[in-house]
């Protein structure tokens, strides 16, 4: 896992959503914002053992970590109507209120790479970018996971190590922590389509799938629908994509620069 440098500036925060679920985060670095959120059963600690963080601060950009609702510090809450795309749209905002960021690009993987989609839908205006790995607007089933968290997270690790053999005992132990309850919770619902929200949004958009991945086809046709770039990672499944650090910083980094340098020439 990398390691923070605290000499680098480095908050463990917690905002409130509206509906009163504490949202924790860790805001670390100066530069431009960039939002983490990460995929189902995890935590912001993914980021930094994958390296995400630790590249990304080479690279001199602001990180805020978001514990998404439902999983790490965050509130947990049993509702399935708490994990409606508005409300963890909301999240967003509450975190970027809190931190005094007016506008952030938004990466997200899976279940994150969502629910960054829902804020970009809904607060078009706050987000200046997303990046979004194994991760699509349109309808979507989740009858295969909740049958996978049916009983406890034993068989969904079953499912995750068919994936990444190699899951480290850090990430058993996050997924092993988690509440059932509030992951039964959150996947309670079945995903709707909202894709009609991106045709001419604007925002510039980098979709990230592997090949191997079932949601890859989705993902390519979200990119062509919002106008976006897509990185297909051959050979890469959805778990071992997000793992793929070595080939996705270099280029979130030089996607991240040509939306900064688009954005100093319409002056904002």
């Amino acid at each position: 896992m990398s390691l923070v440098n605290f000499s680098i500036p480095h908050h463990l925060s917690e905002a409130v959503a509206a509906d009163g679920v504490s949202i924790a985060y860790e805001d670390i670095g100066c530069g431009e914002p960039l939002m983490l959120l990460h995929g189902l059963t995890e935590s912001s600690e993914s980021w930094h053992e994958a390296g995400y963080v630790e590249q990304f601060l080479q690279r001199e950009r602001r990180l805020i970590l978001v514990d998404c609702r439902g999983h790490g510090r965050s509130g947990k809450p049993h509702d399935p109507a708490a994990y409606s795309g508005r409300r963890r749209a909301g999240d967003i905002i509450a975190v970027l209120d809190h931190a005094g960021i007016r506008r952030a690009a938004l990466m997200g993987h899976s279940m994150g790479g969502l629910i960054a989609l829902a804020a970009a839908a809904y607060h078009a205006d706050r987000v200046s970018a997303l990046i979004v790995n194994g991760a699509h607007p349109f309808a979507e089933d989740l009858t295969p996971l909740r049958a996978a968290l049916e009983e406890n997270f034993e068989a969904w690790l079953a499912f995750v190590k068919q994936l990444a053999p190699d899951l480290s005992p850090d990430s058993c132990r996050r997924i092993r922590g988690n509440d059932l309850t509030a992951v039964q919770a959150s996947l309670a619902r079945d995903r709707p389509d909202f894709s009609a929200a991106f045709a001419g949004l604007g925002i510039p958009v980098l979709a990230i799938s592997g090949t191997l991945d079932p949601l890859c086809d989705a993902a390519r046709k979200f990119a062509e629908l919002a106008g976006g770039e897509f990185l297909p990672l051959v050979g890469k499944n959805h778990a071992t994509a997000f793992l793929d650090v070595e080939a996705i910083g270099p280029i979130v980094d030089e996607f991240l620069g040509c939306v900064g340098t688009r954005n100093k020439g319409r002056g904002g």
